[in-house]
């Protein structure tokens, strides 16, 4: 074999290594599992051949709460060079803990920070963590450190809050942190170092809770608590971080309840959880079109609680990094709870394989999900 041909060999081998290992990471969702006032656990599970299997079980040696906020993002992962951290919020006993993959690095406290009423909500941008929390109505920024450890970089007390935070999340660039609080507003926060400027809130026509944002930062996409339909609001994000005028949509044909949503990779299609009627309802998306037309309606999917009792379906998130996701996962809680797991194809609804649900034996109110690695946006 000539000196170019081994050469052509090797690039191709390290070129499919590289896509396996980025695959085998693609398939990985942690849920925080927020037991009553006891241990709090999340449950690791890796898919294989459209099968999830449990991973491991992370103990945080803090406490859950046991009825966290259905748009409550409960836990985070961040890359840190090498390292996959893991962050899981212990609302019971107004902590955070951190793993380094599988291994334990910590609890942290923020001692003016308490999620006691209804969690604490978690995000990450690069190597920073924030941290809404519910009951001391405020939000707290860490450092994550090279060993995934965390440095408090601005007291939660720093940043009130108009409410009792529901949700949090950031914008792809970094500069600016939207926020729900389970009321007829969404909150805007102009991000500048560890400091939050508040921009609001802003009026909302539904109660907002679970929040997704677009890949280029301009628009929050955001599910409503709503009992008896399925409800959304798109809302502008200005240069200044401040919100546009909300863009209502209620979908008649959808299910139950809408707190939480997700894009898909490509931008054409909005998954939301019908977290009362245990269905996903998908929506197609237009980022470009006109206010009143960004939604129209695509599938609404019931999903199988055969043989057991579930009392509500919660958070999802898809595996792929492109495309319409390649899988969605949808988390349960009920007896057992579970993960459903939904194959997903362009043009078609999606559909939950055959198998699914997939038991959670650990979990008591897993109320959303994370994928490792995370989606590109």
């Amino acid at each position: 074999m000539n000196s170019r041909r081994l050469f052509q060999t090797l690039a191709a081998v390290s070129i499919l290594a590289a896509l396996l290992t980025a695959d085998a990471h693609a398939q990985s969702v942690i849920t925080d599992n927020d037991p009553d006032r006891i241990t709090n656990t999340a449950t690791w599970m890796e898919l294989s051949g459209g099968v999830l299997t449990s991973h491991a079980t992370l103990a945080t040696k803090g406490w859950g709460l046991g009825f966290s906020a259905f748009g409550t993002n409960a836990q985070a992962v961040a890359k840190v060079g090498s390292n996959m951290c893991i962050f899981i919020s212990d609302p019971g006993s107004d902590d955070i803990t951190a793993f380094n993959a599988t291994t334990y690095v910590g609890q942290y406290t923020d001692s003016s920070g308490s999620g006691a009423w209804s969690g604490i909500a978690l995000a990450v941008h690069g190597t920073t963590l924030y941290a809404g929390y519910s009951a001391s109505v405020n939000i707290g920024i860490w450092t994550i450190n090279a060993d995934c450890s965390l440095t408090l970089a601005r007291n939660a007390s720093a940043t009130p809050t108009w409410a009792p935070v529901d949700d949090i999340a950031i914008a792809p660039n970094g500069a600016t942190l939207i926020a729900t609080y389970g009321y007829q507003n969404v909150d805007s926060f102009a991000i500048s170092g560890a400091t939050l400027t508040e921009k609001g809130p802003f009026t909302a026509i539904g109660y907002t809770a679970g929040i997704d944002i677009t890949k280029d930062s301009k628009y929050a996409i955001v599910g409503d608590f709503s009992a008896n339909q399925t409800e959304v609001e798109i809302l502008p994000i200005n240069a200044n971080s401040t919100l546009g005028a909300t863009d209502n949509y209620v979908i008649a044909q959808g299910g139950l309840d809408s707190n939480n949503v997700w894009l898909s990779p490509d931008q054409t299609l909005l998954y939301v959880s019908n977290n009362v009627s245990i269905q996903v309802t998908t929506l197609n998306f237009k980022e470009s079109a006109a206010a009143g037309k960004r939604l129209t309606f695509d599938c609404l999917i019931s999903l199988n609680t055969t043989g057991r009792t579930i009392t509500y379906s919660g958070g999802l998130a898809t595996q792929a990094a492109s495309g319409v996701g390649g899988y969605l996962y949808v988390t349960e809680a009920g007896n057992p709870s579970g993960m459903a797991l939904l194959k997903l194809t362009k043009g078609q609804c999606p559909v939950e394989v055959s198998v699914s649900p997939f038991d959670n034996a650990a979990g008591v109110v897993p109320v959303t999900v994370t994928v490792y690695p995370p989606r590109p946006f």
